[in-house]
């Protein structure tokens, strides 16, 4: 049962990983459309930068569940790779009880808090261009609750490895 769980947030946050990595395409034609309309026109748009800031801030934060997946985070494990895979193995466990859960279920908290107010206030940009911000801000909860999803799989991935088993 745990198995098909683990094997379907692999595929959920592989395939929504993929789609997601798409973002970068508009995030490129709206950089691009702003660079020529300010270099060539003399005609800089009001909502160019925001809309890019927008689109990078959603591309970071939706990937990083399927940056988890294939372990890709930065991190600094010099010593770490040098012990063995079983202790490995508990590290990761332990790391993901004792940093990872508290760490990532608060900001997931906080999100959702976050996100919940701007919905409540009907929450735009100060700018010009005036977006409104709680779609934007909604992209933070639901990333952080793929991220937590994506980590609790990759636990029960390690926890079944220091039992020798495959999962």
């Amino acid at each position: 049962m745990l198995r098909r769980i683990v094997h379907g947030i692999d595929t959920f946050t592989e395939v929504t990983g993929r789609w997601l990595a798409l973002l970068i395409l508009p995030l490129l034609y709206v950089v691009m459309y702003e660079v020529i309309a300010r270099k060539i026109f003399h005609a800089p748009t009001t909502w160019g930068f925001e809309l890019t800031v927008y689109l990078y801030g959603a591309h970071f934060m939706l990937g990083m569940a399927y940056t988890l997946l294939h372990d890709r985070h930065v991190r600094i494990d010099v010593i770490v790779l040098q012990l063995p895979e079983k202790i490995q193995l508990w590290l990761r466990v332990i790391t993901f009880v004792i940093i990872f859960i508290p760490f990532v279920g608060a900001l997931t908290y906080a999100s959702i808090v976050y996100a919940a107010h701007s919905w409540a206030i009907n929450e735009h940009s100060w700018t010009a261009w005036k977006p409104p911000l709680y779609p934007y801000k909604t992209v933070m909860p639901v990333a952080l609750v793929m991220l937590l999803i994506q980590g609790f799989a990759n636990f029960i991935r390690d926890i079944y490895k220091l039992k020798g088993k495959k999962i």
